[in-house]
C-alpha cells in the first residue's frame, strides 16, 4: 500500500464512521500538544447523545495506542455529565471514574473489548504495533429518552504515560455502551458507536525513531530491543507498487555496521531466511554479528541489503537503514 492508498483507505474509514451515527456525536477532542517521552499523556473528549433508541448500557471509550507503551497498566479516565436519564430521572454526573474494560465481551463478537474494537476499526493506517484500549463508566444510563428526548452532554479524560521511544503514529477515541456495543439491529436505523477523526500523535525528547505513519522496507522483531539483545532484521523487497532493486530475488544478503564505542565497524553479509515472496528476515546478535566484545558499547546501527554477488543494493540515505535500539 503506497501512502496515496493508505490516506484514501483513512478517510474512507473516517467518513463511512460519519454517515452511519444520528445519536452520538464528538463535539470536540482535545489533543495535547508537544508530547514528550516517558510524561503524561491527557486528552479530553466532548460528546452529546440524543436518546432516541431503547437501549442501556455504561459509556464506554477507548483510545488507540502504541503496544510498548502498556497504557493498560497506567491509564486513568472519569466522566461528567449532564442530563443524564437514570433510573427514568434526568441527572448530572460528575468525576465518575471509569475503570479498564479489555476483558469485557463485546456483545455481538463475544471478543474481549480491545480486540473486538480492534476488529471493528482496525489500526488506522499505523504500520507499527497498536492497540485499543478500553475503559467504562459505573453508571448505567437509559436511552430511550422518556417519550421527550433530553439533550445530553457529557465530557471525559483520559489520562496515561507515554513511553520511553520517540513514536509518531495514528490515534483516535471510539466510543459505544457496553452492552449494546456494535449492534446496528434498531428499528430507527440509528446506532450508539462511533469513531473520532484520526489525530497523528509525535513523541519526542526520547530514544531512536518509530515512525508508524509510514510504510517500512525495515523492522525488527522485537520492534523495541537493545543492542545487547536477539532481534530480527526483516525486510520488505516491495511494498505494492514500489520495488527494491531486491525484488524477485531468491537470495537476499544482509549487510550491516555500527558504531561502537567511538569506531565504525562493518559485519560480513550474511544470508537471510526467504519468509515469503517479498520478506526476509535474519536474527542476530549484534556483538557477535560484529565480532565485538560483550562489554563493547553499539551506540548505532544501519543495515542494507544486496544479492548474492552485491551488483544490486536497496538501501536508503548515505549509510543505510537506521535500526533504534530502546532507551534504558
Amino acid at each position: 500500500m503506497n501512502k496515496k492508498t493508505l490516506f484514501t483507505a483513512l478517510f474512507a474509514i473516517v467518513a463511512a464512521a460519519a454517515l452511519v451515527f444520528s445519536c452520538v456525536e464528538f463535539t470536540s477532542i482535545v489533543w495535547p500538544s508537544d508530547v514528550k517521552a516517558n510524561s503524561d499523556f491527557e486528552v479530553e473528549v466532548n460528546v452529546h447523545l440524543e436518546p432516541c433508541t431503547e437501549h442501556d448500557g455504561r459509556f464506554v471509550l477507548a483510545i488507540l495506542v502504541p503496544k510498548s507503551w502498556k497504557v493498560a497498566e497506567t491509564i486513568e479516565a472519569s466522566y461528567s455529565g449532564s442530563n443524564i436519564q437514570v433510573n427514568g430521572n434526568l441527572v448530572d454526573i460528575t468525576n465518575e471514574k471509569m475503570t479498564l474494560c479489555n476483558d469485557y465481551a463485546e456483545p455481538t463478537t463475544s471478543m474481549a473489548y480491545n480486540n473486538a474494537m480492534l476488529s471493528k476499526f482496525g489500526v488506522l493506517g499505523n504500520t507499527g504495533p497498536v492497540e485499543w484500549v478500553v475503559m467504562r463508566g459505573s453508571t448505567v444510563v437509559n436511552v430511550n429518552g422518556g417519550g421527550e428526548h433530553p439533550y445530553t452532554t457529557a465530557k471525559a479524560t483520559i489520562k496515561f504515560k507515554t513511553g520511553p521511544n520517540n513514536i509518531k503514529f495514528f490515534t483516535a477515541v471510539a466510543t459505544c455502551l457496553d452492552d449494546n456495543g456494535f449492534n446496528d439491529d434498531h428499528e430507527d436505523s440509528t446506532k450508539e458507536y462511533i469513531i473520532s477523526d484520526t489525530h497523528i500523535v509525535e513523541v519526542t525528547e526520547g530514544a531512536g525513531h518509530d515512525d508508524f505513519t509510514v510504510l517500512h522496507f525495515v523492522a525488527t522483531t522485537p520492534q523495541t530491543f537493545r543492542f545487547g539483545d536477539y532481534v530480527s532484521i526483516e525486510f520488505v523487497s516491495a511494498i505494492d507498487d514500489i520495488e527494491t532493486p531486491l525484488f524477485g530475488e531468491d537470495a537476499v544478503y544482509l549487510n550491516a555496521k555500527c558504531v561502537a564505542d567511538g569506531k565504525t565497524v562493518t559485519g560480513k553479509p550474511v544470508l537471510m531466511q526467504k519468509n515469503s515472496e517479498v520478506l526476509y528476515s535474519k536474527y542476530i546478535y549484534p556483538k557477535n554479528y560484529f565480532g565485538l566484545a560483550e562489554s563493547a558499547n553499539i551506540t548505532d546501527m544501519w543495515v542494507w541489503f544486496t544479492n548474492k554477488d552485491g551488483s544490486k543494493i536497496a538501501t536508503e540515505g548515505e549509510d543505510g537503514y537506521g535500526v533504534f535500539q530502546a532507551a534504558e
